[in-house]
């Protein structure tokens, strides 16, 4: 925001009026859209009663969100405009803390806090101070000025100096009552979480989980990119898996097996330890320095003891733990001390496996749309063809109108086999066009079927099922038809990479790569865990919460290695990012983090010098040298001339300052190793605020020359300091007040209409043609905590400070609060989901301490003007007031992490069933006791305080608020027997390794086309299917697909700790629309288990290569003449790619018009292919004539499955051939100089080679350079199986140049200070 000296405002309150008026059409603009927007119906949901689903609403997923919730909120209200702001400011907390968690009540609560200490200094602080300084400034000020408001004015006169205890008194009351409102909101933080743990109570002495897990509710925001089958299975033993789980980082490599692990907690739990922290709760990881302190201290305690033992025993006792790993017994143990862990879960490096399911998803995307097209094509066709034949004797000239269509949709010659086809096409889908005509405002190229007969109000169409239309839908009615009759419009593709320049059909090509996928996902599921290399990342499960937490109290860190087996509890399954799991290693770089910090400190510190000079660049002194005729509007127009010199800055820097979180996003994800969403948000919290503070608040008021002479000479002294503070902060009380009314209208306004990045990818989502694509534009957005908490702090700074320098700034932020305040509480309430839940402890600890910070902030501003004004007695008071709100700080903080510790023992306590809560069942009749008679029950004692009996009422203060920090009670553990071995033979499910479908299961019994396996040939011939339309058209191959779930994002509680890309079925059909020429609905949409390829033998999803086959699927494909004798046509022949497609004979004419049109665009530069057009070295000119490349290719985006990577290109191979490497160059053992490179790296970030390493290493004879003798044809099925094998070898070259890449960087042969490498050395 540049700084008070150059930045040009007005001071008088005239001022005023330009930002008002900004701020009044900004909320009558988005008023406006947001009431219309959100009443506005989709399709034909018009003027219907009720809510309805989802769908039915154009803008229902943006601003009700929350109404198809599992839990739902109200629907919004639909009366007068702004009718909302009541519904929202009288919602109760208690009930919204039901239905969005603490977090969002918290804030909720934070914001009313601010509300209400803001009013109460509106009333009070202002009512005093204000007539004050207006009454006894200088008369110098003019009374039109805002500076008249400021205590500059009143300390130039006499009377006004003796009046500056006021203003004291009126610090202490401030103090005083911004501590009492975090008070009230800590009471109320505890309350809420006093209440869902009573919840939680109530739900596990029921049957309500039960009922939970019976139904499917998926989470709006899952971890994984890939859409999953729902799993109803219930697993009882996983009850608050959670809450007794911990999350152990930094693991060494000697550590990373299920049975070293579990081994090392045996070990060390079961004996005395010392804290390897200070003054921390065990939720908390404790910092590097804190860790560093208690290890050194913690050494230092054993000296004495070493000292008397033999030089043997000290070498076992420096021996043991070296690595962390026991001495093969556990010394001074016995059974009862020994915890039990009931499962250990090492993360294990499946980058293949992810890679190969994101490219699924994105095929699986590419399949469907392909399907839509087809259908759009032949019904287009249909109704052309039909509209000829009724206009045949009127208008001659419809025939010739219809043969000039595009080359796209390919109109048959009237011959006999031609006019057969074209008759069974009408006859089967002509029934489906019945609600359709053409469009007329469109060109005759680009015209579309839409509906042609309109909804009135208040009703709505019947549905195609009850209707007197065709039995089945439209793809039952595409697949019944053969295949030569849907060839003339099939949607065609180039083929870039293989057969580059060739045309093929992008269903066949699609369904190919999708097959191919499948197979490689299957295999890799099917293999064993332990077979994948394991990273620095393991969840360890406890029988007894109460030993998880202490393994986080006790066991933080390594006993001998502060650096090594971070412990803490275990996040919440949806706040993991597991793509960042499977990456972590144990080498984190200390010094990396230390680096990126003083980076970010650094950009926070000099943003406002380039910031300033791009403002003074839009000055209008420097507009006027290159546009002299705005200068002279300007000279005359003066309103016009204030409007843009405070306008035009405030917005670009507004502007440029909302991407500022974005920024620290992307450090965040590229720099850090930060595995949690929570954790990733907190850091970029703390920034941003850093940032906001620092260049909004103090920087602007201190002023760049000041700031440029105190980096300059390091030579400001204490006294200069305080004149710089006396003479620029009370300058800018008028700026923040115009500032705070364009705040009010930007934060609010925005918020309320969701301008930004939901409201931009409407139209996106809006256009998509795929349900798959759909659901996912429609997920409901999630409130970025990360960015409005430090914007909410700002502006409580700027009111802390400025409420006695210029106590008019409290009244406009109290209008800024009353807005906020309505619309946040709203948009949580009706918008807004949660990708996890901390129960408000993140916020809550942030709150009070940079709210405190700014608190202390004021007091030194206001110690800083009375020292100039040597004011002594007031700088004592200031300075005791400082030290005394520093204090509550830290107590306040630690009383708060104390109590979230014991709420977090009771819930563990609660939900998983121990200690007072587990003894109560074996009470009889204790499960008929009611909740209040239960223990650690709200009503039984506050917050889990016993209450002692008395016979007088007391005032008592709430049951947080002690000053023991204790957070560990005292409890006898229970004797129980030993459980069985936990690493022992399960049962377990092999759910996993196919992909399920349970649709399909339902129709099993009906009879089921042979699915195309491994023994199968590639290419079958025609089959010679009579043209006429079938009798009865099976349903078999297309269910309907069930609608839209309610979606649920509370906290669970018994998700096992599993890779979602290794564990969560994956489903093997085409998700399409109904009805593809109307509205896409998600409500009406079906599964099609059969792709329409011109082959009817090679369609089914997922089936190419069989669920049964463990070996690589190509090399088990046999040649069309069935031979034992005979291998495959892949394994006896070679392709060089200069092949001609034997295309059918609805496609290849179509292929050979695309090929000679001139219309086709020219390809954009692309990286030199992995197949060189050099195979045979011959000169490459010779390209077939019945289906040769073009003059001009498309991009590679059309047949790849997205934009590709860019990598570096130079990478360190030594010994390796100066042409492109081929993928299986990185495959281990043909390259052993690659072995030796990442011989000593860390196994978790070796590339990951499994099934797709293990195919590409197999077929890399098949595509050869060997010259080809003469022009030969392939057939369609064999085009696209090499194509795509080419495409695999080519993303596997990608994939594994990347990841040896990242090997490589992470490799020990970087430079490292000489601590770093001695503390790693101690744990290896």
């Amino acid at each position: 925001m540049t700084d008070i000296q150059t930045r040009l405002f007005s001071t008088n309150y005239s001022g005023l009026v330009n930002q008002s008026v900004i701020a009044v059409v900004l909320a009558v603009v988005s008023v406006t859209s947001q009431e219309i927007m959100k009443r506005k119906r989709r399709g034909r949901h018009i003027q219907l009663e009720g809510l309805g689903s989802v769908e039915s609403w154009e803008f229902g997923y943006l601003y009700q969100g929350r109404s198809w919730a599992r839990n739902p909120s109200p629907p919004t209200p639909r009366g007068w405009p702004l009718s909302w702001v009541k519904d929202s400011i009288t919602f109760p907390q208690e009930k919204l803390n039901e239905l969005r968690g603490v977090d969002a009540t918290l804030y909720v609560r934070f914001l009313r806090g601010c509300l209400l200490f803001v009013l109460v200094h509106t009333f009070t602080t202002t009512s005093i101070l204000l007539p004050i300084h207006v009454h006894f400034s200088s008369d110098s000020i003019s009374t039109q000025s805002m500076n008249r408001a400021s205590i500059t004015s009143l300390v130039a006169t006499e009377e006004g100096l003796s009046l500056l205890w006021i203003h004291t008194c009126l610090l202490f009351w401030i103090t005083l009552t911004w501590i009492g409102n975090l008070f009230y909101l800590c009471n109320g933080a505890f309350k809420f979480r006093a209440a869902n743990i009573d919840s939680a109570m109530r739900s596990a002495e029921s049957d309500t989980m039960a009922e939970r897990e019976a139904q499917y509710h998926p989470h709006p925001h899952p971890q994984y990119p890939f859409q999953d089958i729902p799993s109803m299975d219930a697993d009882h033993s996983n009850r608050g898996l959670r809450l007794r789980t911990v999350m152990v980082t930094n693991i060494p490599v000697q550590l990373r097996s299920e049975k070293e692990l579990q081994e090392y907690f045996e070990y060390y739990l079961s004996r005395s330890l010392d804290k390897p922290s200070v003054g921390l709760p065990a939720s908390t990881q404790p910092g590097f320095l804190n860790k560093l302190t208690a290890f050194v201290f913690n050494r230092a305690k054993r000296i004495p003891q070493n000292i008397n033992m033999s030089p043997r025993q000290a070498a076992d006792e420096n021996q043991e733990g070296s690595d962390g790993a026991p001495l093969g017994h556990i010394p001074n143990s016995t059974q009862e001390n020994i915890p039990v862990i009931d499962r250990v879960v090492i993360a294990r490096r499946m980058t293949e496996l992810a890679s190969l399911l994101e490219r699924r998803e994105d095929i699986l995307c590419r399949l469907e749309t392909a399907h839509i097209r087809l259908a759009k094509k032949a019904l287009l066709a249909v109704y052309h063809e039909v509209e000829r034949r009724h206009n045949s004797t009127e208008d001659t000239a419809a025939p010739r109108r219809t043969r000039s269509r595009s080359a796209d949709i390919e109109n048959p010659n009237h011959n006999g086999h031609q006019n057969d086809s074209m008759d069974l096409l009408v006859q089967t889908l002509s029934p489906f066009l019945d609600d359709y005509e053409l469009t007329s405002k469109f060109s005759p190229s680009r015209r579309k079927l839409n509906q042609k007969v309109e909804v009135g109000p208040e009703i709505e169409l019947p549905r195609k099922e009850d209707a007197d239309t065709p039995p089945g839908t439209i793809w039952d009615a595409l697949l019944s038809l053969p295949r030569s009759v849907l060839n003339p419009y099939q949607p065609l593709i180039h083929l870039s990479v293989f057969f580059r320049g060739k045309t093929a059909p992008s269903i066949d090509y699609y369904t190919t790569k999708l097959n191919l996928l499948t197979s490689f996902i299957t295999q890799n599921r099917a293999k064993a865990a332990t077979e994948y290399h394991a990273v620095s990342t393991a969840f360890v499960s406890f029988k007894d919460p109460a030993d998880a937490r202490k393994a986080c109290k006790y066991l933080a860190v390594h006993p001998n290695n502060p650096l090594a087996c971070l412990v803490t509890m275990a996040p919440q399954y949806e706040d993991i990012d597991w793509t960042r799991v499977m990456k972590s290693t144990y080498r984190v770089d200390i010094l990396r983090d230390w680096v990126v910090n003083l980076g970010v400190w650094a950009f926070t510190i000099f943003w406002i010098f380039p910031v300033g000079l791009f403002v003074g660049l839009v000055s209008i002194q420097n507009l006027s040298t290159f546009w002299p005729s705005l200068y002279n509007y300007l000279s005359n127009h003066p309103w016009e001339e204030e409007v843009i010199q405070s306008f035009l800055p405030t917005i670009l820097i507004s502007l440029l300052t909302i991407l500022i979180p974005l920024i620290l996003l992307l450090v965040a994800k590229k720099v850090h190793t930060i595995i949690t969403l929570s954790a990733m948000h907190d850091r970029i919290m703390t920034r941003y605020y850093k940032f906001l503070i620092v260049n909004v608040l103090v920087f602007f008021c201190v002023g760049t020359a000041a700031l440029q002479s105190f980096i300059t000479s390091f030579k400001v002294s204490g006294s200069g300091i305080m004149n710089i503070i006396y003479k620029s902060f009370p300058a800018a009380g008028p700026f923040y007040v115009g500032w705070l009314i364009f705040t009010t209208a930007i934060h609010g306004c925005f918020e309320l209409v969701m301008f930004g990045l939901p409201l931009f990818t409407y139209p996106s989502t809006q256009r998509q043609v795929t349900p798959r694509k759909r659901a996912v534009g429609i997920r409901p957005r999630t409130f970025n905590f990360y960015y409005w908490l430090p914007n909410h702090l700002l502006v409580i700074h700027i009111l802390l400070l400025f409420a006695l320098l210029n106590p008019l700034v409290l009244p406009f932020g109290l209008i800024y609060f009353s807005v906020e305040t309505a619309v946040v509480k709203n948009q949580l309430l009706h918008v807004y989901a949660k990708n996890y839940e901390c129960n408000g402890q993140i916020l809550l600890i942030r709150i009070i301490r940079y709210s405190l910070d700014g608190l202390m902030l004021a007091q030194f501003v206001f110690l800083a003007y009375m020292a100039v004004l040597f004011k002594t007695v007031y700088v004592a008071l200031a300075a005791v007031l400082f030290i005394l709100t520093a204090g509550a700080k830290i107590i306040i903080t630690r009383m708060c992490l104390a109590k979230f510790e014991k709420d977090d023992t009771r819930e563990a306590q609660v939900v998983c069933r121990t200690g007072d809560v587990a003894n109560s069942e074996d009470i009889p009749g204790s499960r008929n006791i009611p909740p209040e008679k239960l223990p650690y029950s709200p009503q039984n004692g506050a917050g889990g305080v016993e209450d002692h009996p008395s016979r007088f009422r007391t005032w008592r203060l709430p049951a947080w608020i002690n000053f023991t920090y204790s957070t560990v009670p005292r409890r006898l553990r229970p004797s129980e027997q030993r459980q069985p071995n936990p690493f022992g033979p399960h049962a377990r499910s092999f759910s996993r390794l196919d992909s399920l479908d349970e649709n399909r299961s339902r129709a099993s019994g009906q009879e089921q086309p042979p699915a195309t396996t491994l023994g199968t040939p590639l290419h079958s011939p025609p089959a010679e299917e009579p043209c006429q339309p079938p009798a009865c058209i099976s349903t078999s191959l297309v269910q309907r697909h069930p609608p839209l779930a309610s979606w649920d994002d509370e906290p669970r509680h018994d998700t096992p700790y599993d890779n979602p890309y290794y564990t969560k079925p994956i489903t093997n059909s085409l998700w399409l629309p109904r009805d593809p020429l109307g509205l896409l609905n998600l409500d009406d949409t079906v599964d099609v288990y059969r792709a329409l390829t011109t082959d009817p033998g090679a369609g089914d999803v997922g089936q190419w290569f069989g669920p049964g086959s463990s070996t690589s699927p190509v090399l088990q494909l046999p040649s069309p003449v069935s031979s034992e004798e005979q291998p495959s046509f892949l394994a006896s022949r070679q392709y060089n790619g200069r092949e001609d497609i034997d295309l059918p004979d609805g496609i290849r004419s179509r292929a050979d018009a695309i090929d000679q049109g001139d219309h086709m665009e020219s390809t954009r530069a692309r990286r030199p292919s992995l197949f060189s057009r050099n195979r045979s070295g011959s000169s490459g000119s010779a390209v077939s004539n019945g289906n040769r490349a073009p003059r001009s290719l498309p991009p590679r985006s059309q047949t790849a499955d997205g934009d590709r990577h860019e990598f570096p290109r130079k990478i360190s191979f030594d010994r390796l051939p100066r042409s492109r490497e081929r993928a299986y160059s990185y495959l281990p053992p043909p390259n052993p100089h690659l072995q030796s490179q990442l011989r000593g790296v860390d196994p978790g970030s070796r590339p990951d080679l499994h099934a797709q390493a293990e195919f590409v290493r197999s077929t890399a004879s098949i595509i050869g350079s060997r010259p080809s003798l003469s022009h030969t044809n392939v057939t369609t099925r064999e085009a696209v199986v090499t194509e795509a094998i080419a495409e695999e070898q080519l993303a596997t070259e990608e994939r594994l140049r990347k990841e040896h890449a990242d090997a490589q960087l992470n490799h020990g042969s970087r430079w490292r200070p000489w601590f770093i490498s001695w503390v790693y050395a101690k744990a290896q």
